[in-house]
């Protein structure tokens, strides 16, 4: 099976080699496509792709550009599912997880537990998201931040002013949440397959930071997830219409979880790291036998 990983990285990223040892493995074959080397075209009520780079035929796509993924992502994955050319994930689960704030509006209204959070385009609704939050400090997010770039805690009035004259776009917004201290919080990465949790880790910032994403310098362990948390991953994968999903899950002390992100295009370095675990080859088995039916 030729399977198309839609992504602007190559064979060094960590993500793209695993899936490629795993393909390797099993007989099937991964194939990098940058989406900006491929022109679509409608022409006589047909879908089709003028490529610069020459690309077997595929069998299946694999989103995984990330949250930044732009508007032009989403065209290409639609004309690949009008084509015919099955998606893992679908159109509309990298729709809604593309965005932070669609994404906890999205579990909301699935009754799944997000933590306190406000939507602002403009600064002068700041200090009222603040005010709703209880007070300083908070955290701010950029909506299409991935692996805890974009996300600072804003300690005070003055570095709020500096931060968003800097990063408030009106067209864009920002995320505006409670903050929870680390040393009063657990942070689990859950990541589900297949409507099953194929791994799970326990992450712990570092020293000198807030954000416990590996990306940001955070230690992994592995983890058993209770079954509050397994429950609520499945919910919110499901939610989110992901068969592949990575469901950041926060946990305070005698409180119930909180689901901070949900993430169509999860890394798992850290995950096979921590739990010995060959996610790459369950992500492949996966997708090789949905797309075999």
């Amino acid at each position: 099976m030729n399977i198309g990983v839609l992504t602007v990285n190559d064979f060094s990223f960590h993500p793209n080699m695993r899936l490629k040892q795993a393909a390797e493995a099993s007989g099937n074959e991964i194939i990098l496509i940058n989406p900006y080397d491929i022109l679509c075209s409608l022409k006589d009520s047909r879908f089709e792709f003028f490529i610069e780079k020459i690309y077997k035929e595929l069998d299946v796509i694999m989103p995984r550009q990330g949250s930044p993924m732009g508007d032009y992502g989403l065209v290409l994955l639609r004309q690949f599912m009008q084509s015919g050319t099955p998606l893992v994930n679908s159109l509309k689960g990298v729709t809604i997880a593309r965005n932070q704030f669609i994404t906890l509006q999205t579990l909301v209204s699935s009754g799944l537990p997000v933590p306190s959070t406000l939507f602002i385009t403009r600064q002068e609704s700041f200090l009222l998201a603040v005010k709703q939050l209880g007070g300083f400090p908070v955290v701010v997010k950029q909506v299409d931040g991935m692996g805890g770039d974009g996300v600072i805690k804003v300690n005070s009035q003055m570095e709020a002013q500096t931060f968003l004259t800097q990063n408030l776009k009106a067209k864009k917004g920002l995320v505006v949440q409670q903050f929870i201290p680390p040393q009063e919080r657990t942070d689990i990465r859950v990541l589900v397959i297949g409507g099953k949790i194929a791994g799970a880790m326990a992450l712990v910032p570092d020293y000198q930071d807030f954000r416990a994403n590996i990306h940001q310098k955070g230690h992994a362990s592995p983890v058993e997830v209770t079954e509050s948390c397994a429950s609520i991953a499945l919910k919110a994968a499901k939610a989110c219409h992901l068969e592949i999903a990575g469901i950041d899950i926060i946990v305070e002390k005698d409180c119930p979880p909180l689901i901070i992100e949900v993430n169509y295009s999860p890394g798992f370095k850290g995950l096979e790291a921590a739990t010995g675990k060959d996610i790459a080859k369950q992500m492949l088995d996966y997708v090789t036998s949905t797309c075999a039916k």
